[in-house]
């Protein structure tokens, strides 16, 4: 595993580019080997990023609630307002906005408006994929384009790509 994290947020968009062919490279290789076990894969980097997640505090940083677009789907939305006590259009109207799928809505004001310091005024109510992010596993080789793009921006997914990118040949020849 690397020895020393990097948890300096203003260095990591340049440290995440310095790796990006890289990790690019690490991306493919892991998609191209479709007989690799998924399960074992999973397994193999939940082992590698468990010491990485214990030993950064989200609290610490928050910097994805600062600059990342929040999806927020239907059920999202519901609970949210609910848990705000406004009616669901209130809360939309407020807090929302289009998403270019259609199918869900981007909260509009950056940073989230419900980040309050470093933490989550509606953490137990917040939506799903803020508690997904910055979403390692399951299927990591299927989530790597996205894990890529986080790396300029979460301590977390950036340490857990650098300590996997030192393991990706032995992940293709020993999974």
């Amino acid at each position: 595993m690397v020895n020393t994290l990097v948890f300096d947020i203003a260095a990591l968009p340049d440290l995440a580019e310095a790796h990006y062919d890289e990790w690019d490279v690490m991306r493919h290789m892991l998609q191209f080997y479709d007989d690799l076990d998924d399960g074992r894969l999973d397994s193999f980097v939940d082992e590698i990023a468990a010491p990485i997640i214990a030993a950064i505090d989200c609290t610490q940083c928050a910097n994805c609630c600062r600059v990342l677009p929040v999806e927020v789907r239907q059920e999202d939305a519901e609970r949210l307002a609910a848990a705000l006590h406004l009616p669901l259009e209130d809360f939309i109207a407020r807090y929302l906005g289009p998403h270019p799928d259609g199918d869900a809505w981007l909260m509009t004001p950056q940073p989230c408006p419900f980040l309050v310091g470093n933490l989550c005024s509606v953490y137990i109510h917040r939506p799903e994929g803020c508690s997904f992010y910055p979403g390692i596993t399951p299927e990591f080789r299927w989530l790597l384009d996205d894990l890529i793009k986080s790396a300029g921006m979460c301590p977390i997914a950036y340490n857990v790509l650098l300590a996997v990118t030192v393991y990706a040949d032995d992940l293709v020849k020993n999974l």
